[in-house]
């Protein structure tokens, strides 16, 4: 057995093979992506009240595995981001607080959270890049696997194909349309 991985992940295990993985058209989203103000505008044109989130401190991370609690390795999203949850902030600490008014996201409130304090706190994301959707069944699979392992409604499908948009949204998958090229790795909305 001299030359073979016996240690697949589970995504390589299901022979769910990412032949877009090798495109130019893929690296050029995930190098996009990888700079916080590309990200912040394709995430917050999705989802709104994601402006007010901490993009300052957010993490992104590109090709990370998620990990399951037995240390097997699942899959790797394009990209995880990782965005710092604010105990001490009474809005955030709160899911069931609707409050929209400013003291939300007041100075004082963001005075009294210290980064350092709570490092660890922090809600993750991911995106996978698909340049086009060549099976929809595949890759739903492939985005379902990633979300069982604690992503649920926090997972992200960018791509041009838009044909499958309902029914991958319809499965909590939140589908990103990206921007028009107007040149290499520039990109517009």
């Amino acid at each position: 057995m001299t030359g073979r991985n016996q240690y697949k992940t589970l995504d390589q295990w299901w022979k769910i093979d990412d032949e877009q993985l090798k495109t130019s058209e893929h690296d050029e989203l995930l190098i996009w992506l990888l700079k916080k103000e590309n990200l912040k505008k394709i995430i917050t044109a999705k989802d709104p009240e994601a402006i007010n989130w901490d993009w300052e401190n957010v993490k992104i991370h590109a090709e990370e595995y998620i990990i399951a609690e037995n240390g097997y390795r699942v899959g790797a999203p394009d990209i995880i981001f990782s965005i710092p949850r604010h105990p001490s902030n009474e809005c955030e600490a709160n899911p069931t607080n609707k409050n929209t008014s400013l003291s939300c996201d007041s100075d004082y409130a963001k005075q009294r959270y210290n980064s350092h304090e709570h490092y660890q706190h922090y809600s993750r994301y991911f995106i996978e890049i698909k340049p086009e959707i060549k099976n929809f069944g595949t890759t739903l699979r492939q985005l379902k696997l990633y979300i069982s392992y604690g992503y649920e409604g926090r997972a992200y499908l960018l791509t041009e194909d838009q044909r499958f948009k309902e029914e991958f949204e319809n499965q909590g998958i939140k589908v990103i349309n990206p921007p028009k090229r107007q040149t290499n790795l520039e990109f517009s909305n």
